[in-house]
């Protein structure tokens, strides 16, 4: 089943594109081709073949096109394929190869590999060209933990979801990458807010909840979430503990873990805080629902 760390920088590209090609300048350091718009695209690599190929995330680059092209719809420019990576897998310098070149013959443009891992010491096994024999692909590849927390609040307004991801990755007390997470979320929709609460909450110590609670209490500040808003708001230890419960519950369904009736009781009859937020932060990593008591 895939992990928190998997699933979570798939979720924030499936939500917002855009920031597939935020990763990768993060990575190159180089502007891309010119563009109009960011889409999400089937991340099927073949469309008819044996082996069936899928890469976790496909966004396209496009931008209108030119009067000497006979094209109707928008030009592809850049394709940004995102392969998130937790262990060493020896079968990936193979199949990747494959992605890159079906969707390069099917979209007609270039393409990008860009592969996120957790550590640096695992990227740097990712990171070697891969040699065709006739050529090689280089992936691109971003290590997490290089991520560090965003502390300017006009940084975090502008890159949200980046600062969202550095501090998911990299949890800290720092109350100043605190106060930039709650700029973050605030710059967000409601929807987007509620999703990636749910695993920076499960990211986050019990030391740093509690000085998000602070932060609440001193600004009044109320989060456009409910998800969020109702473990702080007012102070309310009922609020606290159905924002734990709602969290729990939150992290295990967007991770597609079942929850059985009586696990759902359990948590829900919980109104301990120290071990319903053991919980929230067990929720990201377990396989199933009933390892959370383990």
């Amino acid at each position: 089943m895939p992990s928190h760390e998997h699933e979570f920088p798939l979720d924030l590209i499936r939500h917002d594109p855009t920031f597939a090609t935020e990763l990768l300048q993060e990575v190159t350091g180089k502007p891309l081709p010119e563009h109009t718009r960011v889409r999400c695209d089937a991340a099927e690599a073949t469309r008819t073949a044996p082996a069936y190929l899928n890469s976790d995330s496909l966004v396209v680059c496009e931008r209108p096109p030119l009067p000497h092209e006979r094209q109707d719809g928008p030009v592809p420019v850049l394709a940004i394929i995102t392969e998130p990576q937790n262990t060493w897998d020896s079968r990936k310098p193979y199949s990747w190869p494959c992605y890159v070149a079906n969707i390069r013959h099917r979209l007609k443009c270039p393409v990008a590999l860009l592969v996120l891992t957790p550590t640096t010491a695992l990227a740097r096994r990712y990171s070697p060209p891969i040699d065709l024999g006739c050529g090689e692909i280089r992936p691109l590849v971003l290590a997490l933990d290089t991520l560090e927390p965003v502390t300017d609040q006009s940084v975090a307004a502008a890159h949200p979801v980046l600062t969202i991801l550095a501090l998911a990755s990299n949890p800290t007390d720092d109350k100043d990458a605190l106060e930039a997470l709650t700029v973050a979320l605030k710059s967000l929709d409601a929807s987007a807010s509620s999703l990636y609460s749910d695993y920076v909450l499960a990211a986050l110590s019990a030391t740093a909840l509690s000085s998000l609670e602070e932060i609440m209490a001193v600004r009044d500040y109320e989060f456009r979430t409910e998800l969020i808003g109702r473990p702080f708001r007012e102070g309310r230890i009922e609020g606290q503990i159905e924002g734990r419960i709602e969290a729990i519950l939150g992290v295990l369904d967007a991770r597609g873990i079942a929850v059985s009736n009586q696990v759902r009781e359990r948590i829900n009859a919980s109104s301990d805080l120290d071990e319903l937020n053991r919980w929230v932060r067990r929720a990201a990593k377990v396989d199933s629902a009933e390892d959370l008591f383990l």
